[in-house]
């Protein structure tokens, strides 16, 4: 892909003239603009964005219009007409010491939920990638212009070159996961990264998908993480963050679950035995045999959950599988996404986990999560009274949707797991538990917006959308905690408590009302958060990223309803984010 270089400096005195959204460099240091042609007051910028007949466009004969290029071409042309249009003077090349930035294409993807395609670029300066940069261009069946969201960095007075070897960031990044440098396989790789602590850029290196050693089992709550991501300093060799990932023939089979509720699944017969594996959506159970996975990890993902009639099945597994069903067609049929990675991989999960304390009988660990290096769900259970069986977190749909959509964000918006970022990794995976939890109830007042109940024996909440206060969490900005640098004592940064404020806008984008009647369907809510997530968000994405990101899908999603509804619908999603302080 060739560099998109400015040919000349834009006026600064022109007042733009397209509608659209921009914030400067904040609290990621990123400087963010946004627009969507389908605005009327957006005319000009659509002339703006439009070929000149005379000008030939790389990689198409001269005067091809956009309808006649491959998506990529068409979308990097928009991508260098807005650069250079005096019609968006707020959306500039940061260029750094002289040297443009260049952008390379990460990927063209068709968007079956709006009929329309997104091509991605990464912004580099001087070869050197920005980390959390993203610049998404999205195109209807015609290869138009649809919209552009972008988030670009300006690291000032930094060279390209490192002062010390790849080797030693592998070094520092063994010495904080607890591992010998042989264990880490990953290759450091250069970026320009934004140290939050110090608000400035630096070049580092990355050093992605370490497993760390020292993770504690006992966490009660949420998912500890399995594998991280380390970013040191390229010339002095510290280490600046480290940054925690959120891993036949068919049978018709019907069983209790272990909440007591007879479920229908589907498995596969092979001769006289019964195994719990979906070929259609790729979904395999496994048991543990109780072990601990901290400890024992390298025998993940334990043992297929068979059975010959007739020993029934167990009910922690007939859980696991059929929650991961449920799962499963919801990407497929209601997102349209290919199963978590998109592609058909399988969907993975294990139960009979606990924690290696042979003192606690029956032994228990209240915790589930997404091993992001095996691509897979591990699920803990906790102990009931009156002699009753240990209950498997497995058992709860919303963890179930919560955990595997931490999986979805992975292989998409990868939400670097800190700080606001990390709130919203957390949330949109309440936001995908709480919709699949609820996709068949169709009175939005039955629905139950508390997440994680049953998770504790209390059986208290985790998490209220609704009402975030009442299980500890703020609603608003103005209660946002701010523990300093983000690190395992302070939660990466109060993750699971400042979630609840990108949680309640969820809540109230998700209770808006047209006449008396939800404004947006339960699709469309799962189109619409899916899509933000999926096609807009990036690694260093703020919650103020999020309601931009919503604002534009909704254009883009609903742009063939009347324009009055459709300004009722964006406005809903501005009131929601206005409403708890994200502006």
């Amino acid at each position: 892909m060739p560099s998109a270089t400015n040919t000349g400096r834009k006026s600064a005195a022109r007042k733009p003239t397209a509608k659209a959204t921009r914030s400067s460099a904040a609290g990621n240091g990123m400087q963010r603009f946004a627009l969507h042609t389908e605005e009327r007051t957006n005319a000009r910028t659509q002339r703006a964005l439009a070929p000149k007949a005379a000008a030939p466009t790389r990689g198409a004969a001269a005067g091809a219009t956009p309808a006649a290029q491959d998506p990529e071409t068409a979308a990097y042309g928009y991508l260098q007409r807005a650069l250079k249009s005096d019609e968006m003077p707020d959306f500039a090349d940061p260029q750094l010491g002289g040297a443009a930035s260049e952008f390379l294409r990460l990927g063209t993807e068709t968007v079956p939920l709006t009929n329309t395609r997104t091509v991605k670029f990464r912004q580099t300066v001087n070869k050197v990638p920005i980390y959390g940069s993203l610049v998404t261009v999205e195109l209807d069946e015609d290869n138009r212009c649809l919209a552009i969201n972008s988030s670009l960095g300006a690291p000032k007075d930094l060279g390209a070159v490192a002062k010390t070897a790849p080797q030693l960031a592998l070094e520092v990044a063994a010495k904080a996961a607890g591992l010998k440098i042989s264990e880490v396989k990953a290759t450091p790789r250069l970026c320009y990264y934004f140290d939050r602590e110090k608000q400035a850029w630096a070049l580092t290196y990355i050093v992605e998908n370490v497993p760390k050693r020292s993770r504690s089992a006992k966490a009660m709550g949420h998912a500890q993480a399995a594998v991280f991501d380390y970013v040191v300093n390229a010339n002095t060799g510290k280490l600046i963050a480290e940054l925690p990932r959120t891993a036949s023939s068919a049978v018709l089979e019907v069983a209790a679950d272990a909440m007591g509720v007879q479920r229908s699944f589907t498995v596969e017969r092979n001769s006289s035995t019964l195994t719990l594996r979906n070929a259609e959506l790729n979904i395999s159970t496994f048991a543990f045999q109780y072990r601990d996975p901290a400890v024992d990890a390298d025998r993940l993902p334990g043992s297929a959950v068979k059975r010959k009639p007739p020993k029934a099945w167990p009910p922690a597994a007939v859980s696991a599988h059929a929650n991961a069903e449920v799962v499963g067609r919801f990407l497929r049929d209601v997102v349209l996404r290919n199963g978590i990675d998109n592609a058909g991989g399988p969907m993975v999960s294990t139960i009979d986990c606990v924690v290696a304390d042979e003192t606690e009988t029956p032994r228990e660990w209240l915790n589930a999560y997404w091993d992001p290096s095996l691509k897979q769900m591990v699920y803990g259970q906790r102990v009931r009274d009156g002699g009753r069986p240990p209950l498997s977190i497995a058992a709860m749909l919303d963890i179930v949707g919560h955990e595997m959509f931490h999986g979805v964000t992975d292989g998409t918006a990868r939400l670097e797991y800190a700080a606001q970022s990390g709130a919203m990794n957390e949330s949109y995976s309440d936001i995908f538990g709480v919709l699949i939890q609820n996709a068949s109830e169709p009175d939005r007042a039955k629905w139950q917006w508390e997440v994680g109940i049953g998770f504790t024996a209390d059986d208290e909440p985790l998490r209220n959308m609704k009402s975030p206060d009442k299980c500890g969490q703020p609603k608003h900005m103005d209660a946002y905690v701010d523990s300093g640098r983000p690190r395992e004592s302070n939660d990466w940064g109060e993750v699971h408590t400042n979630s609840g404020i990108h949680n309640h806008a969820a809540y109230r984008v998700m209770v808006a009302k047209n006449a008396g009647q939800p404004l947006f369907s339960h699709r469309d809510l799962s189109a619409l958060f899916y899509l933000a997530l999926t096609q807009h968000l990036s690694r260093t994405s703020e919650f103020a990223d999020s309601r931009r990101a919503l604002v534009l899908v909704a254009r883009t999603l609903f742009r063939a309803d009347p324009p009055a509804l459709l300004r009722r619908k964006t406005r809903a999603i501005e009131s929601a984010f206005t409403a708890v302080g994200v502006q």
